[in-house]
């Protein structure tokens, strides 16, 4: 189901080039999740990465956000944040998610305002990434080795 034009979220707005990744071969899940928390807490500087990333990895063990598609989501809500935070990678050599044997080729990670007004809001941002992050929209990322262009891209 598509999401209603005055709700849907403008995912473009969420990202820039300082803010994308094209991830090095050798990576695993929880390093990339750490350098996408760094990546977005600069925006932040009031934020503390370590306790994000430590917020971040505790969600990801409860249950994967990883979908078929090769697209991973960590998210979290987080104190003092006004407004959402994101950071993406994408992943020419995709990490395997050894829990669930899911493939990452793209990890769009997004931090959210602990506050009830956010919460629909971000719910949004996850339909509005399941909805964007198609395996075709996914393999046309992958052909893209410049962030700039990725984030171009994802303006779109």
């Amino acid at each position: 189901m598509a999401l209603n034009e005055q709700t849907k979220i403008n995912l473009g707005r969420l990202i820039t080039a300082q803010r994308v990744l094209v991830a090095p071969e050798g990576l695993d899940k929880d390093s990339l999740i750490e350098t996408l928390v760094r990546m977005a807490c600069r925006q932040c500087p009031r934020l503390d990465p370590a306790e994000v990333t430590a917020q971040v990895l505790e969600r990801e063990k409860g249950i994967s956000t990883t979908l078929d598609t090769g697209l991973a989501i960590p998210h979290a809500r987080v104190e003092g944040l006004d407004d959402f935070v994101a950071a993406l990678a994408v992943l020419p050599v995709p990490v395997t998610e050894e829990r669930h044997n899911k493939s990452i080729r793209v990890m769009f990670l997004f931090l959210s305002p602990d506050k009830p007004a956010f919460f629909q809001k971000h719910l949004q941002v996850l339909a509005a990434l399941a909805e964007t992050f198609q395996p075709g929209f996914i393999q046309e990322l992958l052909t893209l080795n410049d962030p700039q262009a990725v984030a171009e891209r994802l303006s779109r």
